[in-house]
């Protein structure tokens, strides 16, 4: 991956573009209630009559829809056919920045067909995960139905960053599958997502419309992070464009805070879907999410009280054996199953103790010190190390979950849990590593124009670790301290 396209893309201040996209207006008021900001195409939307212009009051009624909107950042107020526009009625969202303006956003109202009712997939926990994945698969298909899209996406963030397509539905005649291919975690960057986290939804109803700019009184640049007209990156929209996307609508999967995924619908000609139609849409969505967060919360009781009753296993073998290096075997066997590992290596000052596929004499000599001294975290996993440590050499072991307990007189006790190398394949939508294709003299490195399937060979890598080895691996350090304790 180019460096340079990553840094280009964070540096990108999304939220402070100083323009809106062409398909509705927008207008920002301050805490008097006095208009600060306008759309260069207000007059397009919005009557003179209305009374609307740059430094004067706020007229009625849209100082009654201020008045209702709540005070905290980030509060929202969505109302369909609020105004009569020029062309007909103008919906419109108000949001609260951190600047304490007020955005109103006007766009056309577009009435929603009647088969536009509510249908929750429901809020109950799936039972398991072929459950929770048959309805990322329901959510997908409703959501297509909704939009009128020509395919919708479940799309997932992985722990590295990277997203993979989880679901698909496509109509018959778009071309090629994006299900079960991975995307690079620069495709989609952290500021990207940041903004993702603060908003229902974002449409894009033309990748290709022009910005119209927002004319200011004098104050300072208005901040859109909350505005769904904010106007496209033109690295994205020239993404959008490889991708054969003129029309892109996507919805935040927030789990625990968190963006953990996004529902994304692409249309190669424009479609604009208006508020009661997005309103329906996100409504399904966050009814999945609830599911699904009740369904991880779930999970997580049990694997915790799992934890307990496991590693009374591993209690009853040292007290069987007196001590950890007369049980090291029987021990380290236990963990290897526990923790699926090929090997597994105990550490006492400058002793240890191998069972398994674990470190050869010489990467544990380059890796022990390191994690000892180099390394603040009590627990740390690895599945690259020879990109991950510094001098690391040749070896069978790719992977690690290290975990150390200080003993008296400042040293530690470790125990290296290892996996050994895993040639695998990733199908990739495009090459992840050719970002750069072509310089188009504006914007200066763009995205790839390829997202045909491509099939990276992975070496130097292990199985990567389950997202339950980090609370084991904390657990396992409770038993090290005990054991560090009576040494």
């Amino acid at each position: 991956m180019d460096k340079r396209f990553i840094d280009q893309c964070e540096l990108e201040q999304l939220h402070l573009s100083g323009a809106i996209q062409p398909h509705g207006t927008l207008l920002m008021v301050d805490g008097a209630l006095r208009v600060t900001h306008v759309a260069a195409n207000l007059d397009q939307f919005v009557p003179a009559e209305t009374g609307i212009a740059l430094g004067q009051p706020l007229p009625a009624p849209l100082t009654q829809w201020v008045a209702e909107l709540g005070g905290a950042v980030g509060s929202r107020l969505l109302l369909e056919a609020a105004l009569v526009g020029r062309s007909g009625p103008l919906d419109a969202a108000l949001t609260r920045n951190a600047q304490e303006y007020v955005g109103i956003e006007l766009t056309p109202n577009v009435p929603g067909d009647i088969s536009y009712q509510p249908f929750h997939l429901g809020i109950a926990p799936p039972a398991d995960f072929d459950e929770l994945h048959a309805r990322q698969q329901d959510l997908v298909q409703r959501v297509f139905e909704l939009s009128g899209y020509q395919r919708v996406l479940y799309y997932s963030f992985r722990e590295d960053g990277d997203g993979e397509v989880l679901a698909e539905a496509r109509q018959p005649e778009i071309y090629g599958s994006y299900l079960g291919l991975r995307f690079p975690a620069s495709d989609i960057p952290q500021i990207a997502r940041i903004l993702y986290l603060m908003n229902p939804w974002r449409q894009i109803p033309d990748a290709a419309g022009s910005p119209v700019p927002l004319w200011s009184d004098g104050v300072e640049t208005a901040d859109l992070s909350y505005t769904d007209l904010r106007s496209v990156s033109p690295i994205h929209a020239l993404y959008l464009a490889n991708m054969g996307v003129r029309a892109s609508l996507s919805f935040p999967i927030v789990v625990g805070g968190e963006l953990w995924g996004l529902i994304a619908c692409h249309q190669s000609s424009p479609c604009l879907l208006g508020t009661s139609q997005l309103n329906t849409i996100s409504h399904e969505v966050r009814s999945h999410v609830m599911a699904m967060s009740a369904f991880f919360a779930q999970r997580r009781i049990q694997m915790l009280d799992s934890l307990v009753y496991r590693f009374r296993e591993a209690r009853d073998i040292l007290h069987a054996e007196g001590d950890i290096v007369t049980a090291w075997p029987k021990m380290a066997a236990w963990l290897a199953d526990a923790f699926g590992a090929d090997g597994a290596t105990l550490c006492m000052g400058d002793e240890y103790a191998n069972w398994g596929v674990s470190f050869e004499d010489s990467a544990l000599k380059v890796f022990d010190p390191w994690f000892v001294e180099q390394q603040g975290e009590s627990v740390w996993l690895g599945d690259r190390l020879g990109r991950q440590v510094s001098g690391f050499c040749l070896s069978r072991i790719a992977g690690v979950l290290a975990v150390k307990a200080k003993l008296a007189g400042n040293e530690f006790l470790r125990v290296y849990l290892t996996r050994q190398e895993y040639i695998h394949e990733v199908a990739w939508g495009g090459n992840p590593e050719k970002p750069v294709e072509y310089h188009d003299g504006a914007i200066g490195i763009a995205p790839r124009r390829s997202f045909e399937k491509w099939v990276e060979k992975r070496l130097g890598r292990s199985r990567p670790w389950e997202n339950e080895a980090r609370l084991l691996g904390l657990k396992l350090r409770e038993l090290l301290v005990e054991i560090a304790r009576d040494v």
